[in-house]
């Protein structure tokens, strides 16, 4: 068995306007009418982390993390996985 850590550490800065928008019209009527997103994070820290353990030549399991870190938001996720090669 062999275990084969990683991980990664990032940041993310977003430039200009942070709500995304968009002006749209009906084809048919013209009528237009506007959107607008869910506002973007200007500063972010993105981690991942996680590993692996060969369990033998074919089969291997995994878990990692994934996180967006800001101050008005948190994003987090853990994945697990198993992996069988024939």
């Amino acid at each position: 068995m062999a275990l084969i850590p990683r991980a990664s550490v990032a940041w993310q800065h977003a430039f200009g306007a942070v709500t995304p928008t968009a002006a749209l019209a009906f084809q048919s009527t013209g009528a237009g009418f506007g959107i607008a997103g869910v506002p973007l994070a200007r500063d972010a820290a993105l981690i991942e982390a996680g590993g692996d353990l060969q369990l033998s030549v074919q089969a291997k399991v995994g878990v990692s993390y994934a996180g967006q870190l800001a101050n008005s938001a948190h994003d987090h996720s853990v994945k697990g996985n198993f992996t069988w090669r024939f």
